[in-house]
């Protein structure tokens, strides 16, 4: 069964709602971060992992097979998140339904911002926005979904 771009849009939304933290703090960052290369490594992933809070970098880990480029593709998609407040593949499928672009509709350069799945909101309970937790060197579905999947076993983890 084929998904609709206002069906995706739709679940992205509810994930950016569900996939929120009570508090957080390094040592979260840390059980995070290793929590997403656990995640990378049972699904045969090479990634690099970001988590970063108020522009703190909490967590920063490159698999083996990843290379520098991958934390310039997680900076940029951490400027995308911090500007629409959404996770970049989100920003990025709802630009493109609408027809917009970064440079001509945001006046935003292609060197500091990217639509590019990976990056998600780090939200937190009464706070909103913190920062952002990231993975690059996979597809945009693939690393939109691997952070998705991460963060919320993360949390059922939390929750026991």
């Amino acid at each position: 069964m084929s998904v609709t771009p206002e069906e995706r849009l739709s679940h992205m939304r509810r994930e950016e709602e569900e996939l929120r933290f009570p508090m957080f703090d390094a040592e979260t960052a840390l059980q995070l971060g290793l929590t997403l290369i656990d995640e990378a490594r049972r699904t045969g992933k090479q990634v690099t992992v970001d988590v970063t809070r108020r522009g703190h970098r909490l967590f920063l880990h490159a698999m083996e097979g990843t290379s520098p480029e991958n934390e310039d593709w997680i900076r940029r998609k951490n400027n995308t998140v911090g500007r629409f407040v959404k996770s970049s593949w989100h920003t990025a499928l709802l630009l493109r339904s609408e027809g917009k672009t970064l440079g001509a509709d945001y006046g935003l350069s292609d060197e500091e911002f990217v639509l590019a799945g990976g990056a998600f909101p780090l939200m937190v309970a009464g706070e909103g926005l913190i920062g952002t937790i990231t993975v690059s060197g996979l597809p945009d579905q693939e690393d939109h979904d691997l952070v998705t999947s991460g963060i919320r076993r993360f949390l059922n983890e939390l929750q026991k």
